[in-house]
């Protein structure tokens, strides 16, 4: 089955501030990116029962999930759900990426803290930085089209699996 998003993006709203800016650096790459706040978000989520879409986007047709992980996140059932969708279909294959935004993990139900690769950092720039190289790493040579000018430059970035933001209030978005 072909993805309709290269990535979708998993968060609390009291993270959306930041979430938001990933998803413009992730947008100026040229990554077809799921947001719900978006106008292509909303569109998709137009409508339909809640379930199924979370199923589908978060479970079938994304390559990757990344999971911005908070202490309001993992106590809102919205993206307990999306997170519990997403490692049922993607935990085995590595293509869902918690970010740790507060220090809070996830629950060891969900996702071993054991086998995981911290990378402490509170940028958001970097953390689009890291998600992107994910992602062109994933796209066969022939897929990878040139970015828009004016996007940002990714420089190598070496972390595997996860971040953990320490300071995420400090951030001037």
């Amino acid at each position: 089955m072909e993805k309709r998003f290269d990535i979708a993006l998993s968060y609390s709203t009291t993270n959306e501030e930041l979430v938001k800016e990933v998803y413009h650096y992730l947008k100026a790459e040229g990554f077809n990116v799921f947001f719900a706040p978006s106008q292509g978000g909303q569109t998709v989520l137009m409508g339909e029962n809640q379930r199924e879409i979370f199923y589908r986007i978060f479970g079938l047709e994304s390559e990757y999930v990344a999971l911005f992980v908070s202490k309001d996140y993992i106590s809102r059932k919205v993206p307990m759900e999306e997170a519990r969708i997403a490692l049922a279909k993607h935990g085995e294959d590595g293509h869902v990426i918690p970010i740790y935004l507060d220090g809070t993990a996830l629950p060891p139900d969900l996702f071993d803290p054991e086998e995981t690769n911290f990378f402490p950092e509170s940028n958001p720039a970097k953390i689009a930085t890291h998600l992107a190289a994910k992602l062109k790493k994933a796209q066969p040579a022939a897929a990878l089209q040139p970015r828009a000018t004016g996007g940002m430059y990714i420089s190598g970035n070496t972390a595997e699996t996860q971040f953990i933001i320490q300071n995420a209030g400090d951030i001037n978005c």
